[in-house]
């Protein structure tokens, strides 16, 4: 977890507890209807995931239609991932308007390690869906 620091001008600051400047980190992946199942985030260091919300911008109109945002390692198929929240992204929902998708109660599916993947996994055919994902993390 980020921890609390006094930064060399005197100031506070965050940090992650293996180091490095903490504060939070967003990674967005813009989505349209010819987006498919992939990774957008690959982690550089720890992380924990804090929060995921999403617009949609124009409703999907080929019917159900979902997300899923998923922590993927390095070696292991997306679809094999762990999801981090419960329920999904509605990629048919009414449009203009946010998301708030509930994250996980297991604290280790909220950790990133290096090198693994955040990755937008659909279920449906996601026609005419325009819309915006983002999850939000700090230095773990």
């Amino acid at each position: 977890m980020p921890q609390i620091k006094q930064n060399d001008d005197s100031s506070i600051g965050m940090e992650g507890s293996a180091g490095g400047k903490g504060g939070f980190v967003p990674e967005t992946i813009v989505y349209n209807a010819s987006t498919v199942d992939t990774p957008f985030f690959v982690a550089d260091r720890p992380y924990v995931v804090q929060g995921i919300r999403g617009r949609v911008e124009v409703a999907g109109t080929g019917g159900a239609c979902t997300v899923q945002i998923r922590k993927v390692p390095s070696g292991t198929a997306l679809t094999s991932g762990t999801v981090l929240h419960s329920g999904t992204f509605n990629v048919v929902g009414t449009a203009a308007t946010n998301q708030t998708l509930t994250l996980s109660t297991t604290p280790s599916d909220l950790l990133l390690a290096a090198g693994d993947a955040l990755a937008y996994d659909l279920t449906g055919t996601p026609t005419s869906a325009v819309g915006a994902i983002t999850v939000t993390m700090n230095p773990a």
